[in-house]
């Protein structure tokens, strides 16, 4: 083998090698820097979440803010999020998109999840009246580097729920009151908190029976409770006939609204 050809072997092992070690040493520094920036670092973030209500349908919109502080940009950021009941159980899901994320720069995708909350709560009826939260798990898929595929799980993630008639109750009865041949009017005191994001509003509805079962009479008050404000107020019930007034038996509470839809809230004794 001639001097020439040992040369061009030589120089061709020192080209393998060196391209090894800089693919080497891409494939290190993008990694370090991928680990630094997503999952050691604040690279992914959630902000506060916004939410609306309209025709009984509840939507979460969920900021998520990704800081690019390594050394290459983040491509192809898909989110899919999936909102689960206590229990496991699939509420929603949505996601998002984000093209391109710089080297040194910040974007933030809002992800949509829809609730109805008709469906919720007729399934989970003690969310009415207890405050609660959801599991969010978090899926991030992306390229790093326009080269490097990644997939990250983030569990364990979770949401608050405000219940729309926290400790709601039936706070007292009173005396009859313009009590003629016919029948009387006593007032039913109530009230709860509105723990939840959006405006309570609607018929609170109460009927009377004795402790015999027989129905008495009833009554109707409209309410409109913003988020985070308690609320007291009475219903009058207007008695029909007051030879069957005992002094004892129950009450049966409804509640309809254009959010809720109609609700069955229960029945509460007196006497």
């Amino acid at each position: 083998m001639n001097h020439e050809v040992k040369q061009s072997i030589r120089a061709l092992g020192w080209a393998i090698t060196l391209s090894m070690l800089l693919t080497f040493a891409f494939l290190v520094t993008s990694i370090y820097s991928m680990v630094q920036t997503i999952l050691e670092g604040r690279g992914i973030s959630i902000g506060e979440v916004q939410s609306d209500v309209s025709n009984g349908l509840l939507t979460l919109s969920i900021p998520l803010t990704v800081n690019n502080t390594g050394y290459y940009d983040i491509s192809n950021f898909n989110v899919t999020l999936v909102l689960k009941k206590p229990d496991g159980t699939v509420i929603s899901s949505g996601g998002t998109m984000l093209p391109v994320i710089k080297y040194g720069s910040t974007a933030t995708s809002w992800s949509n999840l829809t609730v109805d909350l008709r469906e919720l709560l007729s399934e989970m009826e003690y969310l009415l009246f207890n405050d609660s939260e959801f599991k969010l798990d978090m899926l991030f898929s992306f390229r790093y580097a326009y080269a490097l595929s990644f997939q990250v799980d983030a569990v364990n993630t979770t949401i608050p729920w405000g219940a729309p008639l926290y400790n709601f109750s039936l706070t007292g009865i009173g005396a009859p009151y313009n009590i003629t041949l016919t029948g009387f009017l006593i007032d039913v005191y109530f009230g709860f908190e509105n723990h939840s994001p959006f405006t309570v509003e609607g018929t609170l509805s109460l009927k009377f029976y004795n402790d015999a079962d027989e129905y008495l009479g009833s009554g109707t008050e409209t309410i409109n409770v913003p988020p985070g404000y308690g609320f007291t107020g009475s219903v009058t019930i207007e008695i029909e006939n007051p030879s069957k007034y005992t002094g004892s038996g129950y009450i049966e509470v409804s509640f309809e609204s254009p959010v809720l839809g109609f609700l069955e809230l229960g029945v509460v004794e007196y006497g």
